[in-house]
């Protein structure tokens, strides 16, 4: 997995279908207690990954400025993939979202920066990562 964050959104925009990933690092043991105690799952020596089909997934689902705009939402860019590691280690809240349609765990975090990140990750126990799903950013109201 020895790729960079910027390789894997680049992996996206091929047509190839071979998965490329990488890790963001291990779960901080606190976060790890946390959310471990949100869901009843033991998420020490978990790690935070990113995919190229997750990329592909949210710049397809997030990442046109038309679609998003009426939903208050900022169209997703390649470089905002770039804040995930932030997003996910200092995030402002995280919770247990629920099951994704295949009944994975989910978690969510957010982290506002400028506007609001919406990052889901889902529990890969076999692999023993969080996963990127999907990732939206909701547009900051003006004070």
């Amino acid at each position: 997995m020895g790729k960079s964050i910027r390789e894997i959104v680049q992996e996206a925009r091929n047509k190839r279908n071979l998965k490329a990933a990488m890790s963001l690092g291990k779960i901080p043991f606190e976060l790890a207690n946390i959310l471990g105690n949100q869901a009843n799952i033991d998420l020490s020596e978990y790690e935070f990954t990113i995919d190229n089909f997750a990329v592909k997934h949210v710049l397809n689902q997030h990442g046109d400025p038309k679609v998003e705009a009426p939903r208050g939402q900022v169209a997703v860019t390649e470089k905002d993939f770039e804040l995930l590691p932030l997003v996910l280690s200092k995030p402002d809240l995280v919770f247990y979202e629920g099951k994704s349609r295949l009944g994975l765990d989910v978690f969510q975090f957010q982290k506002r920066i400028g506007n609001n990140y919406v990052v889901l990750k889902e529990v890969r126990k076999g692999k023993k990562e969080l996963a990127l799903l999907s990732m939206r950013i909701i547009k900051a109201k003006n004070r």
